[in-house]
């Protein structure tokens, strides 16, 4: 059967299918995209006013969301792994939400780091989906980390 000889309901189906999908790998991209260390793919996650915030603080625009990454590397994100799972997505017209959990592993002990929630409001701009807004909280399993790059303990 093709697309053109489903139903409506059927067809509806599978394109928020494909949404689904696209979003969840747009997820990947990001992760991906730090732990290969590759800023053009981390930074083309987002559309152009896109926020990313957590612990570090908030950075508005590519230019400081391409900052935060390079804190990020410079700071606790090399040689991890950044797993996202739990893909929980809602989709209305050319918006969406997800809210997923991350594990970071140690890449050379293959021990958990910590794990933390990411919290998304996503957009449909030039017909991808793209982050308008990505928040990561951190579990208290990750404070000793927080801690040591505040300058807190």
């Amino acid at each position: 059967m093709t697309v053109s000889e489903m139903s409506a309901a059927d067809r509806s189906r599978v394109l928020a299918a494909a949404d689904r999908l696209e979003i969840m790998e747009l997820g990947a991209r990001f992760d991906n995209g730090l732990d290969a260390e590759n800023p053009g793919k981390f930074v083309g996650t987002f559309v152009t006013d896109g926020v990313l915030a957590g612990f570090w603080g908030e950075a508005a625009g590519l230019e400081q969301i391409r900052g935060a990454y390079d804190f990020m590397l410079s700071t606790f994100a090399r040689n991890r792994r950044h797993v996202v799972t739990n893909h929980e997505i809602g989709i209305s017209g050319d918006t969406a939400t997800m809210l997923s959990y991350l594990t970071v592993f140690d890449r050379a002990s293959n021990t958990t780091i910590g794990t933390a929630t990411f919290t998304d409001q996503l957009v449909r701009h030039e017909g991808a989906w793209r982050f308008k807004r990505r928040t990561l909280a951190a579990d208290s399993n990750v404070q000793p980390i927080i801690d040591r790059l505040t300058g807190k303990s």
